[in-house]
């Protein structure tokens, strides 16, 4: 599944489906029935748009659903 990044350089977002969620990653609950995911998200290629390799936090990884928005 494709999921959105913003390139820390270049201040602009990119899409990718090449990345690797690290281990150690946890599920939580964050009260009143909802759960959240909580780890690292790393890309396995450099970024498209400035040639470094990125990672994120899952927190801030955009959802393809509103990327294009």
């Amino acid at each position: 599944m494709k999921l959105y990044f913003k390139c820390e350089e270049k201040n602009q977002i990119f899409g990718s489906d090449d990345y690797t969620l690290h281990e150690g990653h946890a599920v939580i609950d964050t009260g009143g029935g909802g759960r959240e995911l909580k780890g690292i998200v790393e890309l396995n290629s450099a970024c498209p748009l400035c040639g470094k390799k990125h990672q994120y936090e899952v927190k801030d990884v955009i959802c393809p659903l509103t990327a294009m928005k």
